[in-house]
This record gives structure tokens, C-alpha cells and sequence, in this order.
């Protein structure tokens, strides 16, 4: 009676040092350890040999021999990531008129820093379009001063580009393994009438980072799976104006309703960094806040720098394996 293989085993695990001969036979033809396959001791916890095959990401990975029809595992290496972000400018900012005047109790709109001075604003709507404004009286005698508020700026709007966001993770190489799964043993082709398709190896594998290869599977060959990903764009933003000129005509009436009746107004011109103050060396006011209108002499709201549309995150990997193949025969 002949030798029988009792399961199929490969060399290097604690389990498989054992007997595995059936019947009357020569236990050296048997062993599957012979030839002291068993003493290397890098060979222990390896799961059992498959077929794998790597290539470069954009060749589409072959298919399962007949003899290992199982797709046991797919991964990636050379990780990293395509990143194209929208591009970002920034809309026009926009002069805007004085919010109104104040007026102090102090002189020259208490340029002595007087504490806790009295004041009290005469306000234009947000934003305002220069026509008329009227609120109570603020009679005259009862302030020493008043302080024409200066232009400001609105910020500009950042644009954010018509391109499209390309934010994802890429690879160099892809890789496959092949097993026979759940074959049933009496469907399994024996080992000697096995083919390595071209392009595979024979392969011993393992999950994380494992000890060095096996004597007789020297090559490592290392893959990933789960891959994360933060990647993204920074936001599209706008700085503070620079370089505008915002230049108004503020008229001040005695009356309300902007009553034009000569002798009854007068008008103060300010811009993005003057706001004037008006007082009275000998006293109080002798005139009377009743309401007031603007105008633009000059409006060039200047230009923003845009920021933004940047590439930001990473991408990584929570699991490794590792390969361990047949030398290149």
C-alpha cells in the first residue's frame, strides 16, 4: 500500500509537525517536513501558501486559476492622494456712507479724555443711500461739539471657482491573492498538477507586521486595506480692502426734513480714515441738529487678496499584510 496524505499541511506550523502518514508506509516520502523544512522558526504563524499577484494599479488584475478560485484577498501599496481645488477670488468691496454723527458735551469731541463724557449719536440707517435723515431735535446750547463719522468699507464676498473639488486617495499598485477557499478535498487538484498562472507567485501571508520571511519564501512583498481619508480644500476667503477711496459730503440741516431755507445748513466732507470734529471755543452750540443728507464725491472701494483653495488632509490605512513569496525561479 502506498503512501496517503491524510490533509493537505504546509511546513512551518507548530500544527503541522506532526505524523500525517496513514497505512504502511516509509514516514521519510511522508513528512512533510523533510529535508528540515521544520527548522526554520521564522516559518511559524503563517497562514498557508496562496497565489498572489501585484501590477500597477491601472492593469486590471487577472483572474483565479481554476485550481485556487477564490479571491482571498485584494489590497493596495504606494498610497497617496489627487487633490485639485477650486480656484478663489473675491468679489468688490463697497464704499458705505457715515453711520451719522455724535455730538459731546465735551470740547472738540472730548480731545481732553474727560471721563464718563456725555454724547449722544444722531444715526444713519445701515446702509444708507444719503437721502434724508430726521430725528428729534438735539437743540442747540445743549453740546459743545460734533463728530462727523468717516466712510467705511464693505468687505468683499470671496468667489469661490467653477472647477470641480478632486479630492481622493490613489495607488501605485494593486494586489490579489488567490485560494482555494472552501474547495472540497475531493474536488482539490493535487499539488504536483498544479500550474502557477504567469504573473503569480506562491505566497505565505499574514496580517500586520510579522517577523522576517521564511527561508524558503524569502521575497516580502507588503499590502494595505481601509483606506481613511481627511482629505479636502481650505476654504475660499478675502482679506481687508486695501487701497480704496471713499470720499462723502455730509450736510447737517438746523431744521427737520432737510429744510433747505439758506443760512440753515452746511455741509462736511470726510473719508475712510477722517472723521472731523466741529466745536466752540466760547461755549455751547449755538446752532441746532434737526437733520442731515449725503453725497459721494468719490467712491473707489479698491481691491481684496484672495486665500484659500488649498489642498489639506491626508489619507492612511488601518490594516497591513504581509507576503512572503518563492524567489523568482
Amino acid at each position: 500500500m502506498g503512501c496517503v496524505l491524510a490533509t493537505l499541511v504546509t511546513c512551518g506550523r507548530a500544527d503541522e509537525q506532526r505524523d500525517v502518514c496513514e497505512g504502511t508506509c516509509c514516514t521519510g516520502a511522508c513528512d512533510p517536513c523533510a529535508d528540515g523544512a521544520c527548522e526554520d522558526t521564522d516559518a511559524l504563524g503563517w497562514g498557508p501558501p496562496v497565489l498572489l499577484w501585484w501590477g500597477d494599479a491601472a492593469t486590471p488584475a487577472p483572474g483565479c486559476p481554476a485550481w485556487a478560485p477564490e479571491v482571498v484577498y485584494e489590497g493596495i501599496d504606494g498610497l497617496s492622494a489627487e487633490q485639485r481645488c477650486p480656484s478663489c477670488a473675491c468679489g468688490p468691496a463697497a464704499c458705505k456712507l457715515p453711520a451719522g454723527l455724535v455730538v459731546w458735551d465735551e470740547f472738540m469731541c472730548n480731545a481732553h479724555d474727560v471721563p464718563d463724557p456725555t454724547f449722544t449719536t444722531f444715526p444713519a440707517p445701515d446702509p444708507w443711500d444719503g437721502s434724508c435723515v430726521t430725528h428729534p431735535t438735539i437743540p442747540a446750547g445743549s453740546f459743545r461739539s460734533i463728530r462727523f463719522l468717516s466712510t467705511t468699507l464693505s468687505p468683499c464676498t470671496p468667489v469661490t471657482g467653477p472647477e470641480p473639488m478632486v479630492a481622493e486617495p490613489v495607488w501605485a499598485t494593486h494586489a490579489r491573492a488567490c485560494g482555494e477557499g472552501n474547495t472540497p478535498a475531493e474536488e482539490s487538484v493535487p499539488r504536483e498538477e498544479r500550474v502557477t498562472p504567469e504573473g503569480f507567485r506562491e505566497c505565505l501571508w499574514r496580517r500586520g507586521e510579522p517577523g522576517p520571511c521564511p527561508t524558503h519564501y524569502p521575497e516580502r512583498r507588503v499590502f494595505h486595506e481601509d483606506i481613511e481619508s481627511s482629505l479636502g480644500c481650505t476654504e475660499c476667503a478675502c482679506g481687508e480692502p486695501m487701497e480704496g477711496s471713499c470720499v462723502a459730503v455730509v450736510r447737517l440741516f438746523h431744521r427737520p426734513e432737510c429744510d433747505m431755507t439758506p443760512g440753515h445748513s452746511g455741509g462736511t466732507a470726510m473719508g475712510l480714515h477722517n472723521a472731523p470734529c466741529k466745536g466752540w471755543l466760547d461755549g455751547p452750540s449755538p446752532i441746532t441738529v434737526g437733520s442731515i443728507s449725503a453725497k459721494w464725491n468719490e467712491q473707489d472701494p479698491g481691491r481684496c487678496e484672495p486665500s484659500g483653495g488649498l489642498p489639506r488632509g491626508e489619507v492612511w490605512t488601518n490594516e497591513q499584510t504581509t507576503f512572503c513569496c518563492e524567489g523568482m525561479r
